[in-house]
């Protein structure tokens, strides 16, 4: 990875990571992150290890590999990457090719590839998991009547659904099969013609892909569960925020809100960073389950203080930690 590479991110990071403070504003985030007191302290260790889980699960799923990176390497790269995901307008994705370029000294360009989609694939089952399981409290717990009730029925299937359709590719690809759905609709055609000169690339990310989960399938399903308690237990720091606010707030309301939450903010996910949207849901989500909604939206503040804080972090790391260069002879 080229310093000159590293300085570009960090300059774009840097830029988006001062638009988002201006936009929500200094004394806002401060005042709300004091509210909670010593409290925000745990709340950011709690992020902290959650992203060490998400480090853990992909030095899991490189068990196979040759040469695999150090775990203080990995968990430089999730830090990183994760910061600029958040900074990264609209898609969000910001921080995968820097991964990409952070793997290539131990696995080479096309295996680092397939590493990073891999974890993101093994990633988003964890996700839809853990939105499955709060539709599911949801329907427990809450007094849901008339179109609501469908709404929530309907969501936990289609995203049980949609666990089902992840697993799947981690058992025989899903890269090439994508390619293939492209040429069939009209509006993506010309982009599909553009990307079959890929077509070899992306048969062997298939292949490490699904040689991971038939290598060792015990090995799979650990990372998969390192990865859902990574976001189970997320969702204990609107517990802890609510603990700070002096909100009563139960675990499992915290789960349910903080699922649900995640879910709408992923439903809209064209809006940069978010904007509006977690406060809104959250604001919605505490009404929901009985609270006050005006409490939701402190909520939002000071996970927004959380993220902005752990970007911070993640772009110093971005701009000061070297990464080796290839060596020759690494892996192709």
């Amino acid at each position: 990875m080229t310093a000159r590479f590293r300085l570009a991110l960090l300059a774009l990071g840097a830029s988006m990571l001062w638009m988002l403070v201006r936009r929500v504003g200094v004394g806002v985030l401060l005042e709300n992150a004091a509210s909670v007191g010593w409290m925000f302290l745990p709340i950011l260790a709690l992020y902290g290890l959650m992203l060490a889980c998400n480090t853990l699960a992909w030095y899991l799923t490189l068990a196979g590999e040759s040469a695999r990176p150090p775990f203080m390497r990995l968990l430089g790269l999730t830090i990183s990457g994760s910061a600029l995901n958040f900074v990264t307008p609209v898609i969000n994705a910001g921080g995968e090719p820097y991964r990409v370029a952070g793997l290539v000294p131990w696995l080479g360009p096309r295996r680092a590839a397939g590493s990073v989609i891999l974890i993101r694939m093994l990633n988003t089952l964890a996700l839809i998991l853990t939105w499955f399981t709060a539709l599911v409290l949801a329907l427990i717990l809450l007094p849901l009547h008339g179109l609501l009730l469908i709404g929530v029925v309907t969501a936990a299937a289609v995203t049980l659904g949609l666990a089902l359709l992840v697993f799947t590719g981690h058992q025989e690809g899903v890269l090439e099969r994508l390619l293939d759905w492209l040429h069939r609709l009209p509006v993506l055609g010309r982009l599909a013609r553009r990307l079959e000169g890929w077509r070899g690339t992306l048969t062997e990310m298939d292949r490490q892909i699904a040689e991971f989960y038939h290598r060792s399938p015990r090995l799979f399903f650990q990372a998969l569960a390192v990865e859902y308690a990574a976001r189970a237990m997320l969702m204990g720091e609107y517990y802890l925020v609510a603990v700070g606010l002096g909100i009563p707030m139960t675990v499992t309301d915290a789960y349910l809100v903080g699922g649900l939450a995640s879910l709408i903010q992923n439903i809209i996910f064209l809006i940069p960073y978010e904007v509006g949207v977690k406060e809104g849901a959250l604001f919605l989500l505490f009404q929901l389950v009985g609270l006050d909604p005006v409490t939701g939206l402190y909520t939002a503040l000071v996970i927004r203080a959380r993220d902005l804080t752990w970007i911070g972090i993640g772009l110093l790391l971005v701009g000061v930690v070297p990464h080796p260069s290839p060596e020759p002879g690494s892996a192709a």
